[in-house]
């Protein structure tokens, strides 16, 4: 529902305080919210946003306690956000968890060491606004005016359920609060009238008794519903009980975060049902470890699951996006429009169909939705397109920009060569496999395709690079002798040129990938990568900076050579940008690992987490292999 509409305000308020005690130091805080003008917020916590508003003492919406704070901790546990501290001889635990059904819960249980009666005043701040995300863009290819704002506080149920409605984009977020056991009435209720174009300012305050050594307990629940008419909106009882998922056999901590918290996020925010190559990749990568990384009935809840999103995601890529100039687009809506403007990016005709063929080789039994999409017009109309795109003279395939969705001085980029002739040959071996051909669907003549294309890409794209006076595969190149020398983060194709078999171990070619790679991880790859700072790596001109991306890549390269110490410091990269959920940034500072940029960014977890599962550089200690 996240890319229809989004609540938005100052943040769901976990606590007053300005500094977290968390047991994982290595993870950044987060902030939760998404900004008033719906653009993603800083997650530095001297930031923007939810941490400025905890700085100044603002508050968010949600439940808040009166009083003065001490020993707060934070912990994720779970799908849970655990924060902790004292109201003097009260102890207040307050978890935020995300149920299955989307709705989010403040769940807040308060005990009393006291031997008097403790009184502690609550409220209920509903300060919130639903509207458009902003669909906001590093790269951007023309803004999506937002509907505009409106809204309307409505209280309903005997005054027991509230609602915030914006009627311009028929949806509205709806909530209740419980104390204990019962259902809280929210009148007398505080009300600031405010313009509907703004966030409504509404809220509820309460003195809650506390008896000598009782527990008592105060739920929150908030959930988003793509439509306005509440009479018809169920307000059911929720389970006061904080979500706790186990099941999980990856002993490291960190691992561990990093593996589910990605898992979740694609699981839970990117399947709607767009998604990312990576994104698809990742969730088959855990399909296939399943049995490794949980037990059997935790995995029997995912495999259902992934199942479908990855159905979900090859019918909406074939047959939903829209292709108006016949190739895919680099950016779309969940619609299936395209975002930005029309530009042809050679990757981005490859994905899609590496990811059937990934797709068949996992799920066998879906043969017949493979055929079915093989027999429609969608694959033979991207043969052809990317055959317009060949240069006779070369036989190499043009295109406009890079991965890194920035412009190209030359035509012809390696990486994504690797990519299509790795594509090529996949499909043709799909083919195969399901004896299927047709007048463009061919597999001998894909497979030799495939052939020529690694031809003329080892003809054309091995240079001399002056910077180290050896010969390596070049960035770009014009076809006719002229080549640029760089590497990027984004260009993970030239890192699985031994794994896809582009080059033997034993071959001259591989010796050209060991250069290339060593020069795009050196400081010599002086436009893509950033030495200075414990931070620093591999990164990209598009954001310039080091990237968890480049970590990634130094951490897998590292690995396929078997060095050791370059594995570990890879590693340490990667634990000390990640933020407390896990996931990773686009790009980070080099001194601290702070976020510099695009806080919401599936690619490196989703990188990084299929290299935990397939090398295991951490050893035994990282698994549980007890069945």
């Amino acid at each position: 529902m996240g890319s229809i509409e989004t609540v938005t305000s100052s943040g769901l308020s976990l606590s007053s305080q300005q500094s977290f005690d968390s047991p994982n130091r290595s993870g950044h805080l987060k902030t939760l919210d998404i900004g008033l003008d719906g653009n993603t917020s800083s997650t530095n916590p001297f930031g923007d946003k939810l941490l400025d508003y905890v700085h100044s003492g603002k508050r968010g919406f949600g439940l808040h306690l009166t009083g003065a704070i001490s020993n707060l901790k934070s912990e994720t546990v779970a799908n849970n956000i655990n924060v902790t501290y004292s109201l003097g001889r009260v102890q207040v635990t307050t978890t935020v968890s995300v149920g299955k059904d989307h709705s989010v819960v403040q769940y807040i249980i308060l005990k009393s060491s006291s031997t008097q009666i403790e009184q502690v005043d609550y409220t209920l701040a509903l300060n919130i606004s639903v509207n458009r995300a902003s669909y906001g863009q590093l790269t951007e290819g023309g803004p999506i005016p937002i509907p505009p704002p409106s809204n309307k506080f409505q209280l309903a149920d005997g005054s027991q359920a509230w609602a915030v409605v914006n009627q311009n984009l028929d949806a509205m977020i709806q909530g209740d609060l419980y104390c204990d056991d019962f259902r809280v009435c929210l009148e007398p209720m505080k009300r600031n009238n405010t313009a509907l174009d703004q966030p409504v300012s509404m809220a509820f305050h309460e003195t809650l008794k506390i008896n000598p050594g009782q527990t008592r307990t105060l739920t929150s629940r908030y959930l988003l519903q793509p439509r306005c008419d509440f009479a018809k909106i169920p307000s059911p009882r929720i389970n006061l009980e904080p979500n706790r998922e186990e099941g999980w056999k990856v002993k490291n901590e960190n691992m561990r975060l990093i593996i589910k918290g990605n898992l979740s996020y694609i699981l839970g925010n990117c399947a709607v049902p767009v998604g990312s190559s990576a994104t698809f990749r990742y969730l088959l990568d855990i399909y296939q470890h399943m049995n490794r990384l949980l037990d059997a009935s935790t995995a029997q809840e995912y495999l259902s699951k992934i199942r479908t999103v990855v159905c979900g995601h090859l019918n909406w890529v074939f047959r939903v996006a829209q292709r108006p100039h016949g190739y895919w687009h680099r950016s779309y809506l969940a619609t299936g429009v395209p975002k930005d403007r029309s530009i042809f990016q050679l990757d981005q005709q490859c994905y899609p169909i590496l990811e059937l063929c990934d797709f068949l080789h996992n799920f066998p039994s879906e043969m017949d939705l493979v055929k079915s999409i093989l027999t429609e017009e969608t694959i033979p109309s991207i043969l052809s397109i990317l055959e317009l795109h060949r240069d006779p003279s070369t036989g190499l395939y043009s295109t406009e920009e890079t991965p890194g969705d920035d412009a190209v001085e030359h035509p012809f980029h390696f990486s994504s060569h690797i990519l299509l002739w790795h594509t090529l040959a996949r499909l043709a071996k799909t083919l195969s496999k399901l004896k299927f051909a047709s007048g463009t669907l061919n597999p001998e003549c894909l497979k030799q395709k495939a052939e020529r294309l690694q031809t003329a890409t080892l003809r054309h794209f091995v240079a001399c690079n002056p910077a180290t006076g050896t010969t390596m595969f070049a960035y770009l190149t014009d076809g006719a002798g002229v080549h640029t020398f760089y590497h990027d983060a984004n260009d993970l194709p030239t890192l699985f040129i031994p794994t896809w078999r582009f080059a033997d171990p034993s071959s001259p070619e591989h010796a050209l990938w060991t250069r290339t790679m060593e020069f795009g991880l050196s400081p010599l790859n002086t436009d893509g990568f950033f030495p200075q700072g414990p931070y620093g790596g591999l990164g990209s001109v598009h954001t310039r900076g080091p990237w968890p991306l480049g970590f990634a890549q130094e951490f897998i390269f590292a690995s396929l050579l078997g060095d050791r110490a370059a594995i570990e410091d890879a590693w340490r990269r990667i634990q000390g940008s990640m933020f407390m959920d896990g996931l990773f940034s686009e790009a980070v500072n080099a001194e601290n690992g702070e976020c510099t940029s695009k806080a919401w960014f599936s690619w490196p977890g989703c990188v990084i987490s299929s290299a935990l599962i397939k090398f295991e550089i951490l050893g035994e200690e990282a698994w549980d292999h007890e069945e």
